[in-house]
């Protein structure tokens, strides 16, 4: 019920008025563990007309969940940095779910870098707000240590 409220509400903010229908949320999103291929699905769920998944990054070639992604054809990357670079300000939430704080000092210096002041790269934290909203029955156990920001 609470999904399906969720979902009502995500279609009114994507329609501003009679006819007038907003830009889809572009998400490149990092790490394809089990947090990320969840919110991989969720999202997937939403449909294009509210998230555009620009772009997948995964280090390991051999993920399983790849073969899905070229079928439904998201571009992967293995090197976050070549998303980046392909994409750059036409993204507008970059969702990291590796919590390796490097990798996020290194997106905020490339964002910084690059004068790119539009795309936001999600706190791990406001992940599982994010989480907790969309899938409020499913359960996330919050295993990492430090979500950071």
């Amino acid at each position: 019920m609470l999904l399906t409220e969720f979902g009502k509400s995500i279609g009114r903010i994507n329609q501003r008025s009679e006819g007038e229908i907003v830009k889809p949320v572009q998400v490149l999103l990092i790490g394809l563990g089990r947090v990320g291929t969840r919110f991989y699905e969720k999202f997937h769920l939403l449909g294009e007309d509210r998230v555009k998944i620009l772009a997948i990054c995964e280090i390991d070639p051999g993920h399983p969940f790849l073969a899905s992604l070229k079928e439904d054809g998201i571009p992967v990357f293995q090197d976050y940095k070549d998303a980046l670079s392909r994409w750059g300000s036409d993204i507008d939430i970059i969702l990291d779910t590796t919590n390796i704080p490097s990798v996020k000092i290194d997106i905020r210096h490339i964002l910084q870098e690059s004068g790119n002041h539009h795309t936001v790269l999600l706190p791990l934290v406001a992940s599982y707000l994010l989480w907790h909203m969309a899938a409020p029955d499913e359960e996330l156990v919050q295993d990492h240590s430090n979500p950071g920001y």
